[in-house]
């Protein structure tokens, strides 16, 4: 018999993937069928289930024709395609997946990820379901700040650094607001602190440089293929840096926390080097070499009198002066008493 008009409407919105699920089980059962018997079950044409037929071989069903027994069927035991038999909790970690990659900014492969659950969706049973709005209920997803900008040549550029293509990019540099044009061997794209980055040999500097995506103003992808140097790791020089600047020097770093805070400083891994020494007092030290020094002292700064920084003297001093500058700001304010009230 056909099947139901709800099941015939199901075959419409999702063609393939509903019949293959379909056409498995009948092997399965062991159900006798042919193309023509099952193309008026599904209500397409015998091509339709000749081509899902092929479909299912190429994806390694053990399927042929017994021409004896006038049916298709398996020739040897068949599970499922993993595809096919997907759980409700994979599912759902696609779903977390996709609201991942939706908080990282409203990149390609967010999009193409989107489509994707969507479509999977639509081919699952009822018990394997979890709708997009309850799990968001559930779980969220927070990128903290976010550039203004799209990083509108984020797929592009990933692109070129997957082919090793030179390009061409006209970047504006915040410290100065110029506007430069700057050939780069794009190394790799990467996602820190909100904002999505280009890592890579600038030919303007004749150095490895990064370059903040949403600030890229115009991009040309040239037919130049780049050999990246042979004895440079790229994932060694982003382990060494604190932050997004590099000097090009390794600093070694020491900065003491009070008993206060280092209970939260504890809890984290802040740089692969770190090194934690607890002092009677129930001080925390952390000692680490980094390439860099500008995003150290914003994040010294960020505890106000809960850190000291006892090592490099450069970055005391640092410390130092922008604490002072600070003060200065604040110089006329009065006290407060405990609620914070004058």
């Amino acid at each position: 018999m056909p099947l139901s008009s709800e099941s015939s409407l199901a075959t419409l919105r999702h063609p393939q993937l509903w019949r293959l699920r379909h056409l498995i089980a009948w092997l399965q059962d062991g159900r006798r069928f042919t193309r023509r018997t099952a193309a008026a079950e599904f209500q397409v044409s015998v091509r339709t289930i000749s081509d899902d037929i092929e479909r299912l071989k190429s994806l390694g069903v053990p399927v042929d024709w017994d021409a004896r027994r006038n049916t298709y069927h398996l020739t040897e035991p068949f599970d499922d395609l993993p595809f096919l038999s997907i759980k409700r909790t994979e599912y759902a970690a696609f779903l977390v997946a996709r609201f991942a990659l939706e908080a990282l900014g409203d990149t390609p492969d967010a999009l193409l990820l989107k489509g994707l659950v969507e479509r999977l969706s639509g081919h699952l049973p009822p018990e394997v379901q979890v709708h997009p709005d309850t799990l968001s209920r559930a779980i969220q997803i927070h990128p903290g700040s976010r550039p203004r900008y799209p990083a509108r040549f984020l797929d592009l550029l990933r692109t070129a650094a997957e082919r090793q293509q030179v390009v061409t990019i006209r970047y504006r540099a915040n410290t100065t607001g110029e506007e430069t044009t700057r050939s780069v061997e794009p190394y790799r794209v990467f996602h820190r602190d909100g904002f999505w980055y280009l890592i890579g040999y600038c030919r303007r500097r004749q150095d490895v440089r990064s370059f903040r995506i949403d600030r890229i103003r115009g991009l040309t992808v040239t037919d130049e293929i780049f050999l990246p140097e042979a004895d440079f790791d790229l994932d060694a020089y982003l382990d060494e840096t604190f932050g997004m600047h590099w000097d090009g020097r390794c600093h070694p770093v020491h900065i003491r926390f009070s008993a206060y805070e280092a209970r939260w400083i504890r809890e984290q891994e802040w740089h692969p080097t770190q090194i934690l020494i607890e002092r009677p007092d129930g001080s925390l030290d952390l000692h680490m070499e980094v390439t860099g020094l500008t995003d150290v002292t914003r994040w010294v700064l960020s505890y106000g009198g809960e850190a000291e920084v006892i090592s490099p003297p450069v970055l005391r001093h640092r410390v130092a002066r922008e604490a002072r500058r600070m003060a200065a700001l604040y110089a006329g304010v009065g006290a407060v008493d405990a609620s914070g009230h004058p």
